[in-house]
């Protein structure tokens, strides 16, 4: 498929012009993450035509059109939330009748996202993740990318996440997995609570070898500041040194009054233990006044830069608010 094609695909999406048939194509190559620059494309184009107001209206809604295919109900939408760009689709799973809603974080921050159970999940740059409408005996979700999750307790209700060969069991606690596309290892880091990592063997990947014996799932329980590795190349799943900075993600109580972006950023750093700074002058000499009670960093960064109308790069040990 050539590009003028993709892209005139999802310019008829987005003007609600799209055939069944052409709605089923967007869908499945959307999916595949095909469609991911185009889409890029074409809402940078509207963020241009509309002011930061906009955006930020609380009333602001966005009508999305149903579309009916044989046995497959889908509903796409794009979302603009705060300036920020995030993909979510819903479509019917023929067996189960249940909707299942899938969003790539498409933006450069971390992205929020809260499940039906109230649960939260804070997704990375170009993470994925994918979990029903409305769950039930058991809390179900894949992801794939950098996640960070505060799993709400219910003992009656296991929560388990699927990444790649990695199942994640959980009642009730913080935790981040880290499962990337072209990284040999995945890895689960354990902040509050206790988590169960395996490897099913119902989706290995080791060659068959005859045995009379069935085959075991390897499990390791972690507590906190525990981290296991999955070594995808040897199949192996492990305890290991705690790799992971999981600073970020301690909810802190502060609050700012009339306070400028550049004592605020000293005031995180300290807190935190990171080096985060504003760019330029004009930023630094933004006052804040802002009450930010039991927030994360995640979170905080996400309301100050909604607040200012700016934005933020991340690198291992840095955090810089765009000018």
């Amino acid at each position: 498929m050539n590009e003028d094609y993709l892209r005139k695909l999802v310019k008829r999406y987005l003007d609600k012009k799209s055939t069944d048939e052409e709605l089923e194509v967007f869908v499945y190559l959307m999916k595949q993450g095909k469609l991911d620059p185009y889409i890029k494309e074409a809402m940078d184009t509207t963020i241009q035509q509309v002011t930061a107001e906009d955006i930020l209206q609380p009333d602001t809604t966005i009508k999305r059109k149903n579309y009916f295919i044989p046995y497959l109900r889908i509903a796409a939408s794009i979302l603009l939330v705060s300036g920020l760009l995030t993909v979510i689709y819903f479509y019917k799973n023929k067996q189960t009748a249940i909707n299942i809603v899938s969003i790539k974080n498409h933006t450069g921050i971390i992205f929020k996202q809260v499940l039906p159970d109230g649960s939260q999940v804070w997704l990375n740059p170009n993470a994925s993740l994918s979990f029903p409408s409305k769950f039930g005996q058991l809390r179900e979700v894949t992801m794939q990318g950098e996640a960070f999750f505060n799993v709400t307790k219910d003992h009656k209700h296991p929560f388990q996440i699927t990444s790649g060969k990695v199942l994640t069991k959980v009642w009730g606690t913080s935790f981040r997995i880290r499962s990337i596309p072209g990284e040999n290892n995945t890895k689960v880091t354990v902040l509050t609570g206790k988590v169960s990592v395996s490897i099913p063997a119902q989706i290995s990947t080791m060659p068959e070898v005859t045995s009379a014996a069935p085959k075991k799932t390897e499990e390791l329980l972690l507590l906190p500041q525990q981290e296991a590795t999955y070594q995808k190349v040897a199949h192996h799943l492990l305890k290991t040194p705690v790799s992971a900075d999981l600073t970020m993600w301690h909810n802190v109580s502060l609050s700012f009054e009339n306070e400028t972006i550049e004592n605020v950023t000293r005031i995180l750093s300290k807190h935190y233990h990171l080096q985060i700074q504003a760019e330029g002058t004009q930023l630094n000499q933004y006052r804040l006044t802002a009450d930010f009670t039991d927030k994360n960093l995640a979170d905080i960064l996400f309301l100050i830069c909604r607040s200012v109308h700016t934005t933020y790069v991340r690198d291992e040990h840095k955090i810089t608010l765009k000018n």
